[in-house]
């Protein structure tokens, strides 16, 4: 009895890991269970993926790459954010920067709260991909930042998806 309420919680405890990433040093997102982590190369070789060098090729060495019924993740830390510029601020040059370059095309940005973290999102047509890009607002000078790449009959798994992440995100102390 003893061994099989030991090997229960060993099992246990391994699925409770298994339901956590952890987004360099600034925060922690739980409820993932769903999602398959890949590192960057898994993501290319992957037949029919959506991913491309150009998504990730600026993201960190450590970097957070999920995938889920066909939608990939991204995440990963700002350090030393700058917290004198608002998320409104943010909003506002980077959807002025979006109306100056051709390829992409804005269907929708918000400022909006989940889990007491502000965060701007920003819902975006590139060169014919979809995605949603987020970046919170900085805590102890870092921030999460990420992107969620769909294609267009998938929307609505990448919303739900969006929303979950950045309901179980915290910022760690």
């Amino acid at each position: 009895m003893k061994i099989y309420l030991i090997s229960m919680l060993c099992l246990l405890s391994l699925e409770l890991r298994a339901q956590q990433i952890t987004v360099g040093g600034v925060a922690k997102i739980n409820s993932t269970r769903e999602l398959q982590p890949l590192n960057s190369a898994e993501m290319l070789k992957k037949p029919k993926g959506l991913l491309n060098e150009r998504d990730v090729q600026y993201l960190p060495k450590a970097n957070n790459l999920y995938e889920k019924d066909g939608v990939y993740i991204g995440l990963w830390q700002v350090t030393d954010g700058d917290a004198r510029r608002t998320l409104e601020q943010v909003q506002k040059e980077l959807e002025g920067i979006y109306k100056l370059v051709n390829t992409i095309a804005v269907i929708g940005s918000e400022i909006k709260t989940y889990n007491n973290i502000k965060y701007f999102i920003i819902n975006e047509i590139d060169k014919g991909e979809y995605y949603y890009r987020f970046f919170s607002e900085t805590h102890n000078m870092r921030s999460i930042n990420g992107f969620i790449k769909y294609k267009k009959e998938d929307k609505d798994k990448a919303a739900a998806i969006l929303k979950d992440l950045l309901n179980n995100a915290k910022f760690k102390n």
